[in-house]
């Protein structure tokens, strides 16, 4: 890894906002950038194993998981499990 160095950025106000709420924007910003870099790679290996992956698709899915959390979350509440 290189040493950092400064840069100087333009930032929609909507972004300044949040780094203005975060105690190291920088370390905000780095982490950000690798988890989108993590996506990205996840993304084009399942797209190099012949999977499809849209943002409409992820979507669907974030729902269908979340109704099962919720189906899950019911069922421990019940006793069920």
């Amino acid at each position: 890894m290189t040493s950092p160095r400064k840069i100087s950025i333009y930032v929609p106000d909507d972004v300044r906002e949040v780094l203005d709420g975060v105690p190291n924007a920088s370390a905000y910003i780095a982490d950000s950038i690798r988890l989108r870099r993590r996506h990205e790679r996840t993304r084009a290996v399942l797209r190099d194993a012949g999977y499809l992956v849209t943002d409409a698709g992820v979507e669907r899915q974030r729902q269908r998981l979340q109704a099962l959390d919720a189906l899950n979350s019911q069922a421990v509440a019940a006793g069920d499990e």
